[in-house]
C-alpha cells in the first residue's frame, strides 16, 4: 500500500512580547504593530521522529536529529495555570516553551482539562494513589463548568500560535499541534487518566477543538492517544470514533512494550470501520530489551531491531511521526524504562540508539512510503530512493549495479550483490538512472 505524506509549510504570524501583558509596551504616542511572521521550518514539520520530554535530554536529542519534543505531562495542565478562576500564571509553560526553543524542538502539547476548583463538584476516590497526582490533583473527571475550560484552552492557544496577538516574548516557533488529554480509557487505578464514560470524553475532545480552532483555524488537534488495541479499549473509542471524528485532525496510537507493529495495521482498520482517513501519529511508542516477543526475551541486539521494523512498517502504513518514551534509563532501575532506554544509565548508548541514528539518517523527512512485500519497504527521500530490507524479502529487481548497503548500526558496505538477512539493512543506488 501506497503512502503519500503532504508537507505543509505553515505561514503563521509571530510574536514579541513582555511578560505579564497582553502586547509589548511602546513608546508614548507610539502605535504598536505585530512583529512579522514566525513559522515552524519545513524540515522541523516534516521531520518524523519524536521523544516525550525531549528538553530534559535537549543537547543529546539535538545532536541525535530529534526535532519533536511531546511533554508528558508537561506544563499544559488547566489547574496549574488557572489555580483561580479567571486567572493565569504562565511562567511554568512559557518556561518549557523557551528551553524547548533552545534545541529548535517543535511541540505537541498535551491539554489537561483539569482544575481542582472546577473538579469540586466531584466525587473523589480517596484510596491510593493516581499517575501525576501531584502535577493535577486526583480528580480527573470532565470539566464542570465547559465553558470556562474552553475559555482556558483558546487563551493557552492563543499566547503560543505566533500571530502576534497575546503572544508569549520572543516566541520563536509557534506551537501548532495540540492533544486532548491522553488516554482517556486507563481508568483503573494508579494509571487512571480519566474518570468517565466515552460520550464524557467526547464532550472534552469537541470542545477542545472548538476552543482551539477559535483561537488558531490553523492548528492541528490531535485525539488524546489510544492506550492500545485490547478489546475494552477498542469498546471505549469505538463511540468515541463514530460520533467525534470530525472533532480531530491527526489519529494518534500508543504502543507501551505490547506491539511489535505500534498497533498500528489494527489502529489502521479501526478508523477505516468509520470512514476516518486521517494522518496517524504514535505519540507513545517502547520496545524493551528483556520483554518476550516469539516466546524468546529480546537482546539488546534485538531490541535495536524491532525499533526499525516497527518504524518501518508504521511508515509505510501512513504514520507521519513516531514519539518514543526513553531515552535515557532512570538512575531508580525502574525495570520498563531501563529495559526500553537507548542510552543507559551511565551513558552508555545501546544498540537501539544507534539503530534510532542510523534511521533517522536514512528515512528523516521521507515524502513517499510504501510496502513491496513482507520485509521489503520503499522510501523516496529527498531526490533518493532508500530500500529497507529483512528477513524472507527478496532483493527488489530494480536494485541493479553497486548499491551502498547501511546496517542498523550506520556500518556502509558497497556491493553489487546484496543480501537480505534477519536484521534490517538500508539499500540506496550508488548511481542513478541515466549516468
Amino acid at each position: 500500500m501506497k503512502r503519500f505524506i503532504a508537507i505543509v509549510t505553515i505561514l503563521l504570524a509571530a510574536s514579541v512580547f513582555i511578560t505579564g501583558c497582553t502586547e509589548p509596551a511602546s513608546p508614548k504616542g507610539d502605535i504598536y504593530t505585530p512583529p512579522a511572521a514566525a513559522s515552524i521550518p519545513t524540515e522541523i514539520l516534516k521531520s518524523n521522529f519524536g521523544f516525550l520530554g525531549a528538553t530534559f535530554n535537549a543537547l543529546e536529542l539535538e545532536a541525535l536529529g530529534i526535532r519533536w519534543d511531546r511533554p508528558h505531562p508537561g506544563p499544559f495542565i488547566w489547574g496549574q495555570i488557572e489555580e483561580t478562576k479567571g486567572i493565569y500564571n504562565w511562567d511554568n509553560v512559557d518556561q518549557y516553551v523557551a528551553r524547548a526553543q533552545q534545541q529548535d524542538f517543535a511541540i505537541l502539547a498535551t491539554i489537561w482539562p483539569f482544575a481542582s476548583w472546577d473538579q469540586a463538584g466531584w466525587d473523589v476516590d480517596d484510596d491510593g494513589s493516581v499517575v501525576f497526582e501531584e502535577e493535577m490533583g486526583r480528580s480527573r473527571h470532565k470539566p464542570d463548568n465547559m465553558d470556562a475550560y474552553q475559555e482556558f484552552v483558546t487563551a493557552l492557544v492563543e499566547r503560543y500560535d505566533g500571530d502576534g496577538i497575546d503572544d508569549i516574548p520572543g516566541l520563536k516557533f509557534p506551537i501548532k499541534h495540540w492533544e486532548a488529554s491522553n488516554e482517556p480509557s486507563m481508568q483503573d487505578g494508579f494509571n487512571t487518566f480519566f474518570d468517565g464514560s466515552p460520550e464524557d470524553y467526547l464532550e472534552i475532545l469537541k470542545a477542545t477543538y472548538q476552543a482551539v480552532k477559535a483561537a488558531d483555524p490553523e492548528a492541528k488537534v490531535v485525539q488524546g492517544g489510544m492506550a492500545g488495541m485490547e478489546p475494552w479499549m477498542i469498546s471505549f473509542w469505538e463511540p468515541i470514533l463514530a460520533e467525534g471524528q470530525h472533532y480531530f485532525d491527526i489519529a494518534n496510537i500508543h504502543s507501551i512494550g505490547a506491539s511489535e507493529v505500534l498497533n498500528v495495521p489494527e489502529f489502521e482498520k479501526l478508523l477505516a470501520k468509520y470512514g476516518i482517513d486521517k494522518p496517524i501519529w504514535v505519540t507513545e511508542a517502547q520496545h524493551r530489551a528483556g520483554m518476550t516477543l516469539h516466546g524468546e526475551e529480546l537482546s539488546l541486539e534485538q531490541h535495536a531491531e524491532v525499533m526499525v521494523t516497527s518504524y518501518v512498517l508504521s511508515f509505510a502504513h501512513g504514520v507521519d511521526k513516531i514519539f518514543y518514551t526513553t531515552f535515557r534509563a532512570p538512575p531508580s532501575g525502574d525495570p520498563q524504562f531501563e529495559q526500553s532506554a537507548l542510552v543507559g544509565s551511565k551513558g552508555e548508548k545501546r544498540p537501539a540508539y544507534y539503530a534510532v541514528e542510523t534511521m533517522i539518517n536514512k528515512l528523516n523527512g521521507f515524502t513517499e512510503a510504501e510496502e513491496l512485500g513482507t520485509g521489503s519497504y520503499r522510501f523516496r527521500v529527498g531526490d533518493l530512493t532508500v530500500y529497507v530490507l529483512w528477513g524472507s524479502s527478496a532483493v527488489p529487481g530494480e536494485i541493479t549495479g553497486q548499491v551502498l548497503v547501511t546496517d542498523i548500526y550506520g556500518q556502509e558496505t558497497i556491493t553489487a550483490n546484496p543480501v537480505v538477512t534477519y536484521s534490517p539493512a538500508f539499500i540506496e543506488l550508488t548511481v542513478t538512472a541515466g549516468e
